[in-house]
């Protein structure tokens, strides 16, 4: 039964009849054969999506405030430890990736 249908397909087989009580009409298909079918695209759809995640949109920047607020720091804290804190200075502001920050993190030791 899988693939039986494209979900271009199921759509051009239902029409909706657009009078007082809005009504399904089937071209010759039984109901339970299209809402099986129906149900396997979903079902394929929802495990590509959760295999396959959608790719980050873009990297997200922080500025310093930002940075500080995110570590739980003081700014102070931030321009004191800006050694050890992993950043981008580009017309002389300073920018924080998040995902590297979240590293720095993970990486400290106790």
């Amino acid at each position: 039964m899988k693939g039986l249908f494209t979900f271009i397909q199921i759509c051009s087989i239902i029409h909706l009849k657009h009078d007082a009580m809005s009504q399904i009409i089937l071209n010759g298909i039984a109901l339970a054969d299209l809402l099986a079918e129906f149900r396997a695209i979903v079902k394929d759809e929802v495990e590509s999506l959760s295999t396959n995640p959608p790719a980050k949109t873009g990297q997200k920047f922080l500025n310093a405030h930002e940075a500080a607020d995110y570590l739980g720091l003081s700014v102070q804290t931030i321009y004191q430890r800006i050694t050890a804190i992993p950043h981008l200075k580009r017309f002389g502001r300073l920018y924080f990736e998040q995902d590297k920050l979240e590293a720095f993190l993970r990486d400290a030791k106790v």
